[in-house]
């Protein structure tokens, strides 16, 4: 019987890496291509955008009016341990 070769071909060097320069422009065609489809979206649908707007309004709200009530520091008296 006789073994098998395995075969010797294929990419044998290092693949070039894209410049900075075109995974910016990669980057911002991207971002420019996902604006427009939200975009479209709002205007196809301008009750779902609204309620939306108007979700991320109150839980922003109570985020701020949450963590704005919270004292920076406790007082002394409430440390675990006094100094």
């Amino acid at each position: 019987m006789m073994a098998l070769k395995t075969p010797r071909a294929g990419f044998t060097g290092k693949p070039a890496e894209p410049d900075l320069k075109t995974k910016t422009q990669d980057v911002a065609r991207y971002v420019r291509d996902e604006a427009a489809v939200v975009a479209g979206t709002a205007r196809d649908h301008p009750a779902a955008l609204s309620g939306t707007v108007l979700m991320v309004a109150a839980l922003a709200f109570v985020a701020g009016y949450v963590m704005g009530g919270t004292p920076a520091t406790p007082a002394r008296s409430q440390r675990f341990w006094s100094l």
